[in-house]
């Protein structure tokens, strides 16, 4: 019995129990709060590429540019595209003039690229088309990136709503009218 009691009188440790049950959770919020902090960076920084690159071409001064250049555009006028190659890869680009009598959207709710099969280099003439002066034009881009820590409530709540392939998907949609020429 007074070896019971001097075991649970021994302060020794009490530190250790404490680290372990807390130091879980501060860094559970930690990387949670890094993961979406950095989905928000790519986030912004994907929009305000399109800006840059949607100026020239409401402008007119992308008049002969084709759509794997169009996406290399986007991908250098982003600052956190590490390697262009594999930024090019993971976008998908969608843009139509807009019938202005009807207004119909008919791009899909989201277009994204399937990682699993093999990339298709030109788009259909129904999936990009420049469309001419005073036309309304709808440019949808979806670009795939994966989580820093997917293992995070952020990062598997980003993968859980996102694509099969463990990725998820950033959206950008702009809408312009082109300028008469």
């Amino acid at each position: 019995m007074m070896a019971m009691r001097t075991f649970l009188a021994d302060e020794r440790g009490t530190a250790t129990i404490e680290f372990v049950l807390l130091v879980p959770i501060i860094l559970t919020i930690f990387f949670a709060s890094f993961e979406s902090s950095f989905y928000m960076i790519r986030s912004v920084m994907l929009e305000r590429s399109v800006d840059i690159v949607v100026r020239d071409i409401r402008l007119g001064n992308l008049d002969n540019i084709d759509h794997s250049d169009l996406k290399e555009l986007f991908c250098e006028t982003s600052a956190l595209v590490a390697n262009i190659a594999d930024c090019v890869d993971a976008m998908a680009v969608w843009m139509q003039p807009i019938n202005t009598a009807t207004f119909a959207m008919v791009a899909p709710p989201r277009y994204c690229v399937d990682r699993d099969e093999d990339i298709i280099l030109e788009p259909t003439p129904g999936e990009f088309a420049y469309g001419s002066d005073n036309d309304i034009m709808l440019l949808r881009i979806c670009l795939k990136e994966e989580p820093m820590f997917p293992t995070t409530i952020i990062g598997a709540g980003l993968m859980e709503g996102g694509e099969d392939d463990g990725s998820y998907a950033i959206v950008v949609t702009s809408v312009f009218v082109n300028e008469p020429g």
